[in-house]
């Protein structure tokens, strides 16, 4: 089934918003949640982006994603000297869009790529953003679809010198600008930030506590507010939203799994 303008077949409500100021409140993260006025606004789907579903499949020696306009081509090769886990490697990512063709090779990175798990286009077309996955955690890759150049974003922040850049779990671009919120991190602990193609600039989100997990983030069509759904304490989930003009961060309400899983239709797994 394809997605191409996902629709909730039921309406998700959520708390109003109560205020995070961790500089100005006693409150823990855990009691300000609490705390939230009861009143309630319900918000449908149509608040958030629409995400564009690529289409994977997968041969003995390739992995394809396929989107309207946009074919990812990781071409895959074995290496016997290597652990069970690690002997099918990807060699060539070809990126193909209209006439333009590009190819990462990717065998003589340092970091061996094991899988694509998922792919998204900028709202301009003229980015691709494609998650790899390595041994442990994943990459993300950034590619100008006119230029081939590419930007790995573990290995930015890591030059600002950011550590603990394991993975990028989660990640989407806001739907009016060529800019990509993200969430990077280890097993224990996820922090978000904003990259910037144009400005070539990275905008950290404040942490609203310690979240040990993102799992989803999803932007307002208005591209002018974020929502993600972070973990805490362990096994916990929390829905904050992030508004971009004033840079501040507000809990909106706790998330069960099930409500989870309907959040999670909006994203960008693979269409079938």
């Amino acid at each position: 089934m394809k997605y191409t303008n996902v629709l909730l077949s039921s309406v998700i409500v959520l708390g109003s918003l109560g205020t995070l100021s961790t500089a100005s409140s006693s409150l823990h993260t855990s009691d300000k949640i609490a705390h939230i006025a009861a009143n309630s606004t319900s918000v449908n789907s149509s608040t958030y982006q629409s995400i564009s579903k690529f289409e994977k499949t997968k041969g003995s020696n390739k992995i394809v994603w396929r989107g309207d306009d946009i074919t990812i081509t990781a071409n895959t090769l074995k290496l016997d000297a290597a652990a069970d886990f690690e002997q099918n490697i990807i060699d060539t990512i070809v990126v193909t869009h209209g006439k333009e063709k590009h190819t990462l090779q990717t065998g003589d990175f340092e970091v061996k790529l094991l899988d694509i798990s998922s792919v998204a286009e900028s709202p301009s077309n003229e980015w691709v953003a494609i998650q790899v996955e390595k041994s442990a955690g994943s990459n993300l890759i950034l590619m100008n679809l006119k230029t081939g150049n590419y930007t790995i974003i573990n290995e930015r922040l890591e030059t600002a010198g950011k550590q603990n850049v394991e993975t990028i779990s989660s990640y989407n671009w806001s739907p009016k600008e060529d800019i990509i919120a993200f969430s990077y991190g280890s097993t224990e602990k996820s922090t978000l930030a904003i990259y910037d193609t144009k400005k070539d600039s990275v905008v950290y989100l404040p942490r609203a506590t310690n979240y040990i997990s993102t799992g989803l983030i999803l932007w307002h069509e208005n591209g002018k507010s974020m929502d993600y759904i972070s973990e805490y304490p362990s096994d916990q989930w929390i829905l904050f939203r992030y508004d971009i003009g004033i840079k501040k961060v507000k809990p909106v309400k706790r998330i069960t799994k099930k409500e989870f899983q309907q959040w999670f239709k909006l994203d960008k797994y693979p269409a079938k």
